[in-house]
C-alpha cells in the first residue's frame, strides 16, 4: 500500500492557466517535494452552480481546482456577511471533493476565503504578496500570516512579526540559468542594454528611456514584452520605437529570454515612482531575475534595494538620473561587469530562491518533517 502523501490547498486570486507568478511557483515547490498540490482558482462561471472540477496539470504531483459557488457570487458586493457564511459551506463542498488537507496555503488578497478553519487543515498560512484591495479584512483565523512587505500585513489588519516577511522569489528557470550559466564577459563591439516587462505598463518612465537610446546611438537596447496599443503609446515610447538601435521582440517566454539575453551587459528598470501607491514603490521580483544573470542593473530606487550595493540605483523616488548614470557605467562595463561582482549578484539571487524560501515556511509552520519525496513517484494519488 502506497503511503499517503502531504496535502496542500495553494488558493490564489489569479488561475493556474496563464502567466506564471509567485503562487505558482511556490505550488510547484512543494510538488517538487512530493507533496500533492491541489491549486484553487478563483471562482469562475462552470455552467451550473455549485460546479467543481479537479484536474490534473502539466506539472506533476499538481492538481487543478475550479468551482463555480453554488449561490449568487455577486453577494460578495452587495451582503458581504452572507457571502462569507456560504463560503464555509463551499468550503465544505471542496474539501468532500478533493480531500482533508495537511496545509491551506493562502495567497487570495480578494478574501474569498475570510476564514480559514472551516477546511479543517493541520495547519493554515494566510500569505499576502500583493497588497490588501479593502484594508482591515483580518488575517482569516489563519495560523500563520506570512507578507512581502509590512504595509501589507498592516493594512490587512494583522501584526508584524519580523520572521513572517518573506520577499520576492527567484524562479527555477533562472535558478538554473544561474548555477549553469557562466560568467560572461562583455565582448568588444556594441554594449547591449536589456529591458524586460510589460512594456504597456504605466509606471514604465519612456522620456528616460527615450534620453538613453538618444544620447547612445553606439549601444543596443533589447526591449522584450508587449507593447501597449498603438493609441495608448506615449510620444517618448514612438521616439524609441523609431530608433534604430532598439529592437522589440514582443512578448517572449522566459527560457527565450534568457537565450537571447546572454550578451546583456547592462538590465535597466526605469519607472516613473508617482504611478505606485504613496509614491514609494516597494519591490519587483525583476530584479532578483536580473542579478542571477550576474550582470549589472540600473534602476529607478526601490525601497527593498535602498542603499543594496548590488544594484545601480537612483538615490531617492525623485531621482531621474538614469541616462548619467548610463553614462558612467557604459565608460567602463569591465570594472561593474568584473567576476567578483557578477558572482555577489548571482549569490544574492539564489539565496532568495523560492526553495530557500520554502525551506523557510516549513520550518516556521513546523512542517519540515512531512513525508517527502523528490518526485512523489512512490505515492499514491
Amino acid at each position: 500500500m502506497a503511503e499517503a502523501r502531504p496535502l496542500a490547498y495553494v488558493i490564489s486570486p489569479q488561475p493556474w492557466a496563464g502567466f506564471q507568478v509567485s503562487k505558482h511557483h511556490y505550488a510547484q515547490a512543494l510538488a517538487g517535494r512530493g507533496w500533492r498540490v491541489v491549486f484553487v482558482d478563483p471562482p469562475t462561471n462552470l455552467g451550473r452552480a455549485g460546479r467543481v472540477t479537479l484536474d490534473q496539470t502539466e506539472v506533476e504531483n499538481i492538481e487543478n481546482l475550479k468551482y463555480q459557488t453554488f449561490f449568487p457570487y455577486k453577494l460578495k458586493f452587495r451582503a458581504r456577511w452572507l457571502f462569507d457564511l456560504l463560503m464555509k459551506i463551499q468550503t465544505k463542498l471542496i474539501r468532500r471533493r478533493v480531500g482533508k488537507p495537511d496545509l491551506v496555503w493562502d495567497f487570495d488578497n480578494a478574501y474569498q476565503f475570510s476564514d480559514l478553519r472551516p477546511f479543517g487543515a493541520d495547519k493554515t498560512i494566510f500569505h499576502l504578496v500583493d497588497d490588501v484591495g479593502q484594508h482591515r479584512l483580518g488575517d482569516k483565523h489563519a495560523d500563520y500570516f506570512l507578507t512581502l512587505h509590512p504595509d501589507f500585513c498592516r493594512n490587512a489588519g494583522g501584526t508584524v512579526r519580523q520572521d513572517h516577511i518573506i520577499g520576492h522569489g527567484l524562479g527555477k528557470i533562472y535558478v538554473d540559468a544561474a548555477l549553469n550559466g557562466s560568467v560572461a564577459h562583455t565582448k568588444p563591439g556594441r554594449p547591449h542594454v536589456g529591458l524586460v516587462a510589460n512594456l504597456g505598463a504605466i509606471w514604465i518612465d519612456w522620456e528616460c528611456i527615450a534620453e538613453m537610446v538618444r544620447r547612445h546611438p553606439e549601444v543596443r537596447f533589447t526591449f522584450w514584452g508587449p507593447l501597449p496599443v498603438e493609441q495608448r503609446r506615449s510620444e517618448s515610447l514612438k521616439v524609441v520605437l523609431a530608433a534604430a538601435n532598439v529592437a522589440f521582440p514582443g512578448l517572449t517566454l522566459p527560457e527565450t529570454v534568457i537565450a537571447e539575453s546572454g550578451d546583456v551587459d547592462v538590465w535597466l528598470l526605469p519607472f516613473l515612482s508617482e504611478k505606485f501607491d504613496g509614491g514609494r514603490p516597494l519591490n519587483s521580483h525583476k530584479v532578483l531575475e536580473y542579478l542571477a544573470t550576474g550582470k549589472v542593473v540600473l534602476m529607478s530606487w526601490l525601497e527593498a534595494y535602498e542603499g543594496n550595493p548590488l544594484v545601480n540605483s537612483a538615490a531617492n523616488p525623485e531621482s531621474r538620473d538614469l541616462p548619467d548614470r548610463l553614462d558612467r557605467l557604459l565608460i567602463d562595463l569591465s570594472k561593474v561587469n568584473a567576476t567578483i561582482q557578477q558572482n555577489s549578484r548571482r549569490t544574492y539571487a539564489l539565496e532568495r530562491s523560492y526553495e530557500r524560501h520554502l525551506d523557510h515556511v516549513l520550518s516556521l509552520t513546523g512542517l519540515s518533517g512531512a513525508p517527502t519525496t523528490t518526485s512523489g513517484k512512490a505515492y499514491a494519488a
